[in-house]
């Protein structure tokens, strides 16, 4: 049999993302994944589409344009699995959160928004006493008033991953559920990829995005790259709906962001960060995560009152962390992808931009073969 023209390790939504350029590029391509895909932290999510505003603090314009971008082709690609949903965070007295600056940076924005052909309504801040009649959440909580910007919302996303699986099936992709991979080595010029149940695989490139499984395939040293510390991020999931419109975030005593969304009848709060030893065992929050969660929220907007008894379910995943400070693990910024030949290595840290890595990866790993 031929060889593949490449392989993609691991079927979260970076390894689709990998499939749907290659898949529009015609390049022959088999996916490996040992469960089901978008099945772990790919599902496991606020479900947010972030748009990119909160990087305008860092002057990092090229990440938010990229966010902008792929935030606009997800509303387009999956109408029926993804809304706006206007987002609001109360306004700090002095400050970079405070009225001057964040007015300065809904401006900006509103511009970039402009050049992206955002489809969204633009930011701008709210007084006072509109914060005060339209969420009753943050009544008292927003005397210098709040920022209101729209970001995208994902209402089922299962169908936002059936869609891109609709998609990728239109080119020579085959996607193999079910086989996890155990090692990869190069021959005669060639990636051979060999899972656990004994099937080898040939390609010219390879293109892992395995993350926090990395670990877990053998590879040649030559050709790996850093393996990162890795921390538990979950959500609680509630049977009641502290705010039926809008998406809140709020900051706790001890910096951490939280941020409320409307999920169905009820809301998700996240997202509560731990270290995690990436050992195997259950990415599952502990219960005194939850209570510390809980106890963490309710301090910062008393009036939700939450109680443990509300709490119908969580999200939980693992992300890649640079270390830790007092308000928990610091998250790595920004993906990380690693190359040496046609071998490409992807740490993604966000849902959003999964297009615009995918191409950023996948141009490293198909030189020469397109």
């Amino acid at each position: 049999m031929d060889p593949f023209d490449l392989i993609i390790l691991g079927g979260g939504i970076s390894g689709l993302g990998v499939a749907r350029e290659a898949s529009r590029r015609k390049l022959r391509t088999a996916l490996l994944e040992s469960g089901r895909c978008a099945s772990a932290t790919s599902d496991n999510t606020l479900r947010i589409i972030h748009g990119g505003f909160r990087y305008l603090q860092n002057f990092d314009f090229p990440r938010v344009i990229k966010s902008l971008g792929d935030q606009k082709a997800v509303l387009r690609d999956a109408p029926d699995a993804v809304a706006p949903l206007p987002c609001v965070m109360p306004l700090q007295r002095f400050g970079l959160k405070s009225r001057l600056p964040v007015t300065c940076a809904a401006l900006l924005y509103r511009c970039i928004m402009r050049l992206c052909g955002s489809p969204l309504p633009r930011p701008r801040v709210m007084s006072a006493s509109e914060v005060h009649r339209e969420i009753p959440l943050l009544r008292g909580l927003a005397p210098h008033g709040a920022l209101l910007w729209h970001d995208a919302v994902m209402l089922e996303p299962s169908k936002v991953t059936e869609s891109l699986l609709r998609e990728i099936a239109q080119g020579p992709v085959t996607i193999l559920e079910g086989v996890k991979a155990a090692s990869v080595a190069v021959a005669d010029g060639l990636y051979e990829v060999r899972a656990q149940d004994g099937r080898a695989f040939q390609a010219r490139s390879v293109v892992s995005t395995l993350g926090p499984f990395m670990s877990s395939v053998a590879v040649p040293e030559q050709l790996a790259g850093a393996r990162p510390l890795w921390c538990k991020g979950f959500n609680i999931t509630l049977s009641r709906q502290l705010e039926a419109r809008y998406g809140v975030g709020i900051e706790g005593g001890t910096g951490r962001l939280f941020f409320v969304v409307p999920r169905g009848s009820g809301s998700a709060i996240g997202t509560w960060y731990t270290a995690h030893p990436n050992d195997g065992s259950p990415v599952i929050p502990f219960d005194e995560e939850v209570e510390a969660l809980i106890s963490e929220f309710n301090a910062a907007l008393p009036g939700a009152n939450v109680h443990r008894s509300e709490v119908t379910g969580f999200d939980a995943g693992l992300l890649p962390m640079e270390g830790e400070s007092a308000s928990g693990p610091a998250l790595v910024a920004n993906t990380q992808i690693h190359a040496v030949g046609r071998y490409v290595e992807v740490l993604s840290t966000k849902y959003t931009t999964f297009r615009s890595q995918a191409r950023q990866a996948l141009a490293k790993a198909s030189k020469g073969l397109v």
